[in-house]
This record gives C-alpha cells, structure tokens and sequence, in this order.
C-alpha cells in the first residue's frame, strides 16, 4: 500500500489553483477534521454486520490509535494542570 503524503499533495494542489498557503491553525484543523472523517467510516464499518469483521481483524491497529489519541488527551490536560496542585484522594 502507497502512502500519501497529504500535506505535500495539499501544497501542490493549492500552488497550482493559486491559493494561499494554510496557516498552521488551518493545517492542523484540517488535518484533524480529515482523522475525525477516517474515524467516523471506522465506526461505520465497525457497526455494520457485512464489515465489521475487516475492522476486527485490524484490531492491534485499533487499539494503537486507542492508545494514541489518550496519550495526546493527556498531554492537553497535563498542560491545563497548574503547579503545586495535585489530586488527593480520602478513602476513609
């Protein structure tokens, strides 16, 4: 399988309509929006009796965008974390 480079494409598909580049805001919206699309014919396919079976044998690659999209949750809220505040938890 081919893989695209889809920021590439995007700058020669725009250098040739004669656009302006993106900004970095509007890279990365675009570059999420596009993953959020991929995700949603996932679930698709995933709730669907005829495809479901494509996305279970695709289950280790499943579980590593899973693992992925908490890392980069948890980097966001480790940022909104504020020094020397921490969770204390009574169990008593």
């Amino acid at each position: 399988m081919e893989t695209v480079d889809l920021d590439r494409l995007d700058e020669v598909v725009r250098r040739a309509m004669d656009e302006p580049p993106l900004s970095a805001e509007e890279q990365i919206e675009r570059r999420m929006d596009y993953v959020l699309r991929e995700m949603d014919e996932f679930m698709a396919m995933a709730a669907n009796p005829e495809t479901v079976d494509l996305i279970d044998h695709n289950r280790v690659l499943m579980g590593q965008i899973m693992t992925r999209a908490q890392l980069i949750g948890a980097f966001l809220m480790a940022r909104n974390t504020k020094p020397g505040l921490r969770v204390v938890q009574n169990n008593g």
